[in-house]
């Protein structure tokens, strides 16, 4: 990716560290309620484990937030996206939701590489791909199901980008939150 600031590093040491540091910090939040449009577009993930890996996911964004400074850039391409979907869902929780879907559906099941302009992951500013794609992983094994599934890691990229979406175009209260 020209102009990144890429690094890189030896799985291991990321899998040993900064995914069980951001895995630890989102299970310290797996209790906090979120506003209604957000837990109703979270509720779109499906069952509920498709749910609760949603919800790992959104939270996971919120750890990036706090802990990296890169994560904090501006993403107007989410919220173009998602006006061009509002006027047509009635909701900004089902926009959002439709939206997070339709991306992680070109999301590659497999690690995504920097260069590959199908991982939303990627797009995404803050730690990168590799990085979520470990993470979703955890998450679906710390839920009890197969880290290789591939819809573990699409339920779990689903919240991360409801968040995202949240970022670059919150929900305005009262107003298509239902």
């Amino acid at each position: 990716m020209e102009g990144s600031a890429l690094i890189s590093v030896r799985t291991q040491v990321v899998l040993d560290t900064l995914i069980g540091s951001i895995a630890h910090a989102v299970a310290g939040k797996a209790g906090e309620p979120l506003a209604a449009p957000l837990e109703q577009a979270l509720a779109m993930a499906g069952d509920e484990r498709r749910q609760m890996l949603a919800r790992a996911g959104y939270l996971t964004r919120a750890v990036e937030l706090a802990q990296f400074e890169r994560a904090r850039e501006p993403m107007p391409w989410l919220a173009e996206q998602l006006d061009a979907r509002a006027i047509e869902a009635g909701s900004w929780s089902e926009a959002a939701a439709a939206l997070a879907t339709e991306l992680v559906e070109a999301e590659p099941s497999e690690r995504p590489e920097p260069g590959d302009h199908r991982a939303v992951s990627w797009k995404v500013p803050g730690p990168g791909g590799h990085v979520r794609h470990y993470l979703a992983l955890r998450a679906a094994s710390d839920g009890g199901g197969d880290p290789q599934d591939p819809e573990g890691k699409r339920s779990w990229l689903t919240g991360f980008l409801v968040h995202c979406i949240a970022e670059a175009a919150p929900p305005v209260a009262g107003v298509g939150s239902g």
